[in-house]
């Protein structure tokens, strides 16, 4: 079987392809420490070329795993799910956000605080699915958000990042929304 054929077997997380989110936001990360004073110029063009021919996971993650915090990156789930049937979802403080991040509840409100959460990739899925309830997102600075597929039947979207001319990091793609509750990205 040719290497790009379909198999049975589970590839593992840290041999799936990158992109060129995950390869951006590694080097906004090798960046920071750079700036921290934990690279040196060139120790760091040396991780920033590794980087740029990076295929896989495993790759992307050896020019960091020296680094504070790095190890949770490493280990990080793809999928974070938060659901419950009554009461409020609540993540805030310094968390891990995975690539795709899953919010279910019947009643109940979801504030996802990311301000000072780690982000594994540059581009992050926030899949919401609220029957009552309210959704609040907010974004450290630097942030964009694309609303684009966010829908309520009873309620307001409130997108106060509003549009911009450019991507940043992170970039949180929110998807589906509330039936009755508003949806409010800050």
């Amino acid at each position: 079987m040719a290497p790009h054929e379909s198999s049975d077997a589970q590839v593992s997380a840290r041999d799936l392809r990158v992109s060129h989110a995950e390869r951006d936001h590694v080097s906004a990360v090798l960046d920071r420490h750079h700036l921290e004073g934990r690279l040196d110029g060139p120790e760091l063009a040396e991780r920033l070329a590794t980087v740029s021919t990076a295929i896989t996971r495993a790759e992307l993650n050896s020019v960091v795993v020296d680094l504070p915090g790095a190890l949770d990156t490493v280990l990080a789930r793809d999928v974070l799910e938060l659901t419950n049937t009554a009461g409020d979802l609540r993540r805030s403080g310094e968390w891990l956000v995975p690539p795709r991040v899953i919010v279910r509840s019947w009643f109940g409100n979801a504030r996802l605080d990311m301000r000072r959460a780690r982000f594994v990739t540059g581009q992050v899925l926030v899949d919401v699915e609220l029957v009552v309830g309210n959704l609040d997102v907010r974004l450290p600075e630097g942030a964009t958000v694309d609303t684009t597929d966010v829908r309520t039947e009873v309620g307001t979207i409130r997108d106060g990042l509003g549009p911009s001319a450019s991507r940043g990091t992170p970039h949180v793609v929110i998807v589906g929304g509330t039936r009755v509750g508003n949806v409010t990205v800050r």
